[in-house]
């Protein structure tokens, strides 16, 4: 197969260089197009995903970190997780009743934490409240929220771990 590429006509050379410089830059805007469409269509998908970070502060790291604990809340427990960080205020989307929703906004100094029913009672209110209260919130005041996120999760995932090695039966 042959790629045949098309030739530029004109009636003087001035007129050709002029036409093969549109075509350049129609080419160009297209594809400038295309690429402003896909980053907004990876920025829908990022906000929709497991881990949304709009400060851009979270390290590779520790993004790792939410997506294996999510993977493992996943696989252990059967529920999803969602954090989200936000640079200015933040809605809380619409969650099923199997996903468990931390978002940040440290800019005003938000934190929000949303369980599933099960998972809610199975933490308890207090263990919840001082996750946001002693843990989340003081951390957006010294900046040292992004490693906090991690402890908070760790925390999470300990305390079912050990309430499931409760149940009765075993």
């Amino acid at each position: 197969m042959r790629i045949s590429i098309p030739k530029v006509h004109g009636d003087s050379p001035r007129e050709k260089l002029i036409r093969t410089l549109a075509l350049v830059l129609i080419f160009a805007l297209v594809a400038w197009a295309f690429i402003k469409n896909n980053e907004r269509v990876l920025d829908t998908l990022h906000r929709q995903g497991t881990v949304y970070d709009e400060t851009g502060v979270l390290s590779e790291e520790q993004r790792k970190f939410i997506v294996s604990f999510t993977r493992a809340l996943k696989e252990e427990f059967g529920m999803n997780c969602r954090v989200q960080v936000f640079g200015g205020d933040f809605v809380v989307p619409e969650l099923d009743a199997k996903t468990m929703y931390m978002g940040l906004a440290p800019a005003i100094g938000a934190v929000e934490l949303r369980f599933p029913p099960m998972m809610s009672r199975a933490l308890g209110p207090e263990f919840i409240e001082s996750l946001k209260t002693e843990h989340l919130l003081p951390s957006l005041a010294t900046d040292d929220w992004p490693m906090e996120i991690q402890m908070v999760l760790a925390a999470i995932y300990e305390k079912l771990t050990q309430l499931e090695g409760d149940t009765p039966g075993e």
